[in-house]
């Protein structure tokens, strides 16, 4: 029994090539997109504070660059209405500690484990920066650590430690009020 009917032609050999680098071309295009919003697009909380009052927050904010990890302070009333306060320089500093003053007018970042930045927790403003413990290198050989405002908020209270061993002894520097 014969079997009648037109066989398909064998599709061109360009027009099976041009299949073939189209769908490397998606691949590569989808690739990149995935890299690009890994890279640019993958935000991060890494410190997150309320305030003694839990009407304010202050957290420091992680975003991927193409150079290396963004890193962002911010204060507000809430998470969405927050303001941007400070940008890190990249790779060279990150913020260790998030303090509050009793009252919650005031937020302070430890910044590489000895500079206190203070800012006003309802308009952002910098009030200004005090090294709790002056470094001697980089990274400094001590870190303050347990960052405490006085009940008045006009002294800080923190434990000076060595940063490769053990072994803490009490802080205490005065701040200046706005």
């Amino acid at each position: 029994m014969s079997v009648e009917g037109a066989v398909p032609p064998a599709p061109p050999r360009r027009r099976r090539a041009a299949r073939v680098a189209a769908g490397i071309a998606a691949l590569l295009i989808g690739a990149a997109a995935f890299a690009a919003g890994w890279r640019v697009g993958g935000e991060r909380e890494i410190k997150l504070r309320l305030s003694p009052a839990r009407d304010a927050i202050a957290f420091v904010l992680d975003t991927p660059c193409f150079d290396g990890p963004c890193v962002s302070l911010w204060v507000g009333p809430s998470e969405r209405s927050a303001r941007k306060v400070e940008s890190l320089r990249a790779g060279a500093e990150w913020c260790e500690e998030i303090a509050w003053t009793p009252d919650g007018g005031r937020a302070a970042f430890l910044i590489n484990g000895y500079q206190l930045r203070i800012f006003d927790a309802h308009t952002g403003a910098n009030l200004g920066a005090v090294n709790l413990i002056e470094p001697d290198r980089a990274p400094s050989s001590r870190v303050a650590r347990g960052v405490t405002f006085s009940t008045n908020g006009a002294a800080v209270t923190f434990d000076d430690c060595a940063r490769e061993h053990s072994g803490c002894r009490a802080g205490l520097i005065a701040i200046p009020h706005p």
